[in-house]
């Protein structure tokens, strides 16, 4: 037995309670979305929405009573009693049978598809079976979702969309510890070839091929369709070596004046192409400036000038930089592009090198370290142990305190409101309960005037939008409900004035409302673009300037105002895109600092990749990705020039305030990023990370494992959401002389 699981189209959900479960933790942990899901699925869960579900109260602690008309929902109080005892669970007939499958055999393995082409999974005849090789026909096979342009999975069947390879998860449900089911994964290769090679072209760069200097060559192949193939391995060769060589990669040396054939293949198919070599003219060759000393992380731009027998400038002769240890050296830790823009990792003295052909000259540099550690502090935790916990948004109310508005996830249906105008204590006043499997973001105006609720699902009686007034933000009232036309949750919004923007999930695309009456929300435009299996993910604007995160279709760039494209608040126009090489776009921001520089910033969340290995061992748990980094100083052409990894992470949410980036790195926690002045290369490695904060708890709803959803600056303090543990109040102080930060 087959099931597809799609945690994005199951049957609305509310609690596991609801189920008949007891709470799931530990290798189950809602830390992972998809492992709930597939443990609901299987086990047939009850379908009962939120409405209908009892609600999950602690077994002490206060209970504020409610106003009648203030609000939805009953307010719980998040105190953290022990977790009751869980006894045996009788685990179902699949999941007995589960555990005696060891492999899930399929008559094409791996699975070899073409461009275009798509295979019905049924039809690869997917056989559970055990360590003998016998098959297990009671155990259930379940299928994660695909993610990645190479190739989806809808109804049943796979489709071939782009030249790569992919990994397709399968997995059978075993008895964990009490009898709690948890997967067992069995990962599978896609691997998607292109179309036949039809005809080549032999792309030259920009410049002059002198005696003594190199050149690199790329090939661009075609499909007879004239669609061009990404993933080829041509094969060089030179029919006169002695004038100019190629290597395997396309690099191309001139040895003397003359013409010399290049031959480039792919796949049978050849194509000649002619290079001249001329006399190198060049006789002198400088570096400016020829020293120079900064900080880690700060951009030093170097400039090469190449001179003639006359003393003329050659601007048309290839040079390349290099750096290294220089005096005494220091190994390597440093970077210089091609542009001459040269970015220190480590302190010391670098040598940067410069050559054109037979010319060489060289510069130093010294570095010293970047200096901008703090330490973070943890000054409250309004801890939430008895659901998981999603997005956030902070403000001042109109009545002058200051408060947070902290949603839950999967299942748990509400918004919780905490005052956190002393940091040191936070108080919650009010809990606002959504008829949704949970509120995925929430949003204020900049007035405090309104919040708006952001969640739904499958069927018309999910809450997709919800929208507050918070003319009493300690108890806010429900003004609107708005689920016209939305047929799968809203994953985010934004609010422009009186224009509300919500990614829709169901439909995948932007819709735009106008909320000038919160009462009665309208629809007044909408935005997607055309392609298989996009996801939406995020939008924000920033002066006119709309960034649209498609997850794997990359990030659109749109004009929402600024005019120069023609784009209007209700009417989007495209600028530009950029799809990065691998990797999935979570959240999109676009941010201008104090030194002018005009940048995109794109956090990756990817789940089920090779190494997305956690302590707990399912792959869905432990996602990974960097911060990547685009100029934005030509929106026409968003270029990649930086970024910030950490290591076995994935981001979840960005928010940029001055010269400081705040990330929620998921596994990774609170991590605090200097960037100030012009950003190149690997900013981790650069020392410009600031602070981190780990915001696992004890006591959270899954014990010791950090999963930060949301982050927000506001009023000295950093305050972030953790998926497993509730709302954190953060404080940056200097770091203590001879303290280990």
């Amino acid at each position: 037995m087959v099931s597809m699981v799609n945690p994005l189209s199951l049957p609305k959900v509310s609690t596991v309670s609801t189920c008949r479960l007891p709470p799931v933790h530990g290798r189950v942990a809602v830390s992972s979305v998809l492992t709930l899901m597939l443990v609901l699925l299987l086990l047939g869960c009850a379908t009962t929405g939120p409405a209908d579900a009892p609600t999950e109260r602690p077994a002490e602690g206060p209970e504020t009573t409610e106003e009648p008309g203030d609000r939805d929902g009953a307010l719980v109080i998040p105190t953290v009693p022990p977790r009751p005892g869980i006894g045996p669970v009788e685990p179902a007939p699949e999941v007995r049978a589960g555990d005696q499958v060891s492999a899930i055999r399929l008559d094409v393995d791996p699975i070899l598809l073409q461009v275009g082409e798509s295979v019905d999974f049924d039809g690869l005849n997917p056989t559970p079976v055990d360590r003998e090789g016998r098959p297990v026909p009671q155990a259930r096979i379940l299928v994660a979702p695909l993610q990645g342009r190479v190739a989806t999975f809808e109804e049943g069947r796979i489709t071939a969309r782009e030249e790569g390879e992919i990994q397709l998860t399968l997995a059978v449900l075993v008895p964990g510890s009490g009898g709690q089911p948890e997967p067992r994964l069995f990962p599978k290769r896609i691997v998607v070839r292109g179309a036949p090679v039809a005809s080549l072209e032999v792309v030259p760069p920009p410049l002059t091929l002198y005696a003594g200097t190199s050149l690199s060559f790329s090939v661009r192949a075609l499909t007879a369709q004239g669609t061009p193939r990404s993933r080829v391995e041509v094969t060089w060769s030179s029919r006169n070596p002695e004038i100019a060589s190629v290597s395997d990669g396309g690099l191309v040396r001139g040895h003397r004046p003359g013409r010399a054939a290049l031959l480039a293949a792919v796949e049978g198919v050849e194509v000649t192409h002619v290079v001249e070599v001329r006399e190198n003219p060049v006789r002198t060759l400088e570096v400016s400036p020829s020293s120079g000393s900064v900080r880690t992380g700060d951009v030093l731009r170097f400039q090469a000038l190449a001179r003639d027998e006359a003393g003329r400038e050659v601007t048309d002769i290839a040079h390349s930089y290099s750096v290294g240890g220089a005096l005494p050296p220091t190994g390597m830790g440093a970077l210089v592009h091609d542009d001459g823009a040269f970015v220190a990792e480590r302190p010391g003295d670098h040598r940067v090198l410069v050559v054109a052909g037979p010319h060489a000259a060289e510069a130093g540099v010294r570095a010293r370290p970047r200096g901008v550690g703090e330490r973070a502090q943890a000054t409250g935790v309004g801890l939430l142990s008895r659901q998981p916990t999603s997005d956030l948004a902070v403000f001042r109310g109109r009545d002058g305190r200051d408060y947070a508005y902290v949603g839950t996830h999967a299942g748990g249906g509400k918004v919780f409101v905490w005052d956190v105008t002393d940091p040191d204590h936070l108080l919650l006043t009010d809990s606002v309960r959504v008829e949704a499997r949970g509120v995925n973001d929430v949003t204020v105006a900049p007035d405090g005037s309104l919040a708006v609720l952001s969640g739904g699902g499958p069927g018309d009686q999910q809450d997709a939008l919800v929208l507050l007034d918070l003319e009493r933000p300690a108890r806010p009232r429900v003004l609107a409900r708005y689920r016209e036309g939305l047929t799968g949750a809203v994953h985010r919004t934004f609010l422009e004035g009186s224009l509300l923007y919500a990614v829709d999930s169901g439909t995948a695309d932007l819709r735009i409302l106008d909320i000038s009456n919160p009462v009665t929300p309208r629809e007044v435009g909408r935005w997607g673009i055309d392609a298989e299996a996009r996801d939406l993910r995020d939008f924000r604007i920033r002066d006119g300037i709309g960034v649209a995160a498609y997850g794997d279709h990359g990030v659109w760039v749109l004009d929402v105002g600024d005019g120069r494209w023609g784009g209007t608040p209700t009417a989007p126009e495209v600028i530009s895109s950029w799809t990065p090489p691998e990797g999935h776009i979570q959240v999109a921001a676009v941010h201008r600092n104090a030194d002018g520089h005009h940048y995109l910033f794109l956090g990756d969340e990817r789940f089920g990749c090779p190494e997305c290995i956690s302590r707990s061992g399912p792959h869905e748990e432990s996602p990974r990705g960097a911060i990547r980094i685009l100029s934005l100083a030509d929106p026409e052409t968003p270029t990649e020039v930086a970024r910030f990894e950490v290591p076995e992470a994935g981001v979840r949410n960005l928010h940029l305030q001055g010269d400081r980036l705040y990330a929620a790195y998921g596994q990774g926690g609170l991590r605090v990023v200097d960037v100030s002045g012009e950003l190149r290369g690997d900013l981790y490695r650069q020392g410009r990370e600031i602070a981190w904060f780990p915001t696992g708890h004890p006591s959270g709803f899954t014990p010791n494992a950090p999963m930060a959803r949301g982050v927000r600056f506001h009023r000295g303090h950093v305050f972030v959401s953790d998926l497993n543990s509730g709302l954190w109040a953060i404080r940056l102080v200097p770091l203590t002389a001879g303290r280990v930060p």
